[in-house]
């Protein structure tokens, strides 16, 4: 039987289709915390934890019936920083959301040491009721400021720290200055990692907090740049020299030895995504 819609009304049609067949949204929560406005929403299969007034900024994004299958692009990119440094045992993570890197930890990683700090008791409450999470042998949950909690830590306390802070577009003002970013370097191991999870899509924001990066670490950072989303992970290391000049075949290497899978994040794959546009920003 010949197509009656051919070509690129044929995808329109079927988009439309598709759409018309999705359920519509069921909220499970939504009210406001002292930090942000939370929402929670289930979409056919797909549950997701939003910040703001309007839903717009999903922070966790879950599949109820494959609770540990990737639908956000950037953890993988994250993960790769336990490959790149054999500093990798004690991490400590800034900001929780929906706990599902936290999840991995507990799955994946039992022999690496994850500390979340988060600073919403209301996101802690919501990542534990609606997102499975719970606190487990290697990942310890506090709730507190993210800023405090580094500064009273012991010098280099961490040989990796994860910032993964968003209050609903964008990182928490005080957890995006030159200061902070010193803070975090004194409390890193020598030889140890700040990983940053950055929006690209604000471009004056994403450049002036790699000139931040350069001017507290020395150094450009190895940056991984999402094909599917906005995110770009900075990874800088805390030495003088700052990140090595690796060859491509030399991080390949260091993520066969480390495993190269992480549940389901596949490393050689997430090397794929190095950016060399980090320069245009700085």
């Amino acid at each position: 039987m010949p197509d009656k819609y051919p070509g690129p009304l044929k995808r329109l049609v079927k988009t439309i289709a598709s759409h018309l067949r999705s359920p519509e949204p069921v909220t499970l929560f939504e009210g406001d915390s002292e930090y942000a406005h939370i929402t929670v929403r289930d979409n056919g299969d797909v549950r997701t934890l939003y910040f703001g007034p309007l839903a717009m900024e999903a922070e966790t994004s879950i599949s109820l019936s494959q609770p540990d299958a990737p639908i956000f692009e950037y953890p993988g990119m994250m993960f790769l920083s336990l490959a790149l440094s054999p500093r990798n045992a004690n991490i400590l993570m800034l900001g929780l959301g929906g706990g599902y890197i936290p999840r991995l930890f507990q799955e994946y990683l039992p022999n690496h040491n994850l500390t979340v700090v988060e600073i919403d008791p209301l996101v802690a409450e919501i990542a534990s009721t609606y997102f499975f999470f719970a606190p487990g042998a290697n990942v310890r949950l506090i709730v507190e400021d993210g800023y405090k909690h580094i500064l009273e830590s012991p010098r280099s306390a961490y040989d990796q720290i994860w910032l993964d802070a968003f209050s609903g577009n964008y990182i928490p003002s005080h957890l995006a200055t030159e200061e902070f970013l010193e803070i975090c370097r004194l409390h890193v191991e020598p030889e140890g990692l700040l990983v940053q999870n950055l929006h690209v899509t604000r471009l004056y924001d994403f450049g002036r907090q790699l000139r931040r990066t350069v001017n507290v670490f020395g150094a450009r950072p190895l940056l991984y740049e999402g094909t599917r989303c906005g995110n770009a992970i900075a990874i800088s290391l805390n030495s003088p020299a700052g990140v090595p000049a690796l060859a491509d075949w030399q991080i390949k290497e260091a993520a066969l030895k480390f495993g190269a899978k992480i549940g389901p994040y596949n490393l050689l794959e997430e090397l794929r995504k190095k950016s060399k546009e980090a320069k245009y920003f700085l």
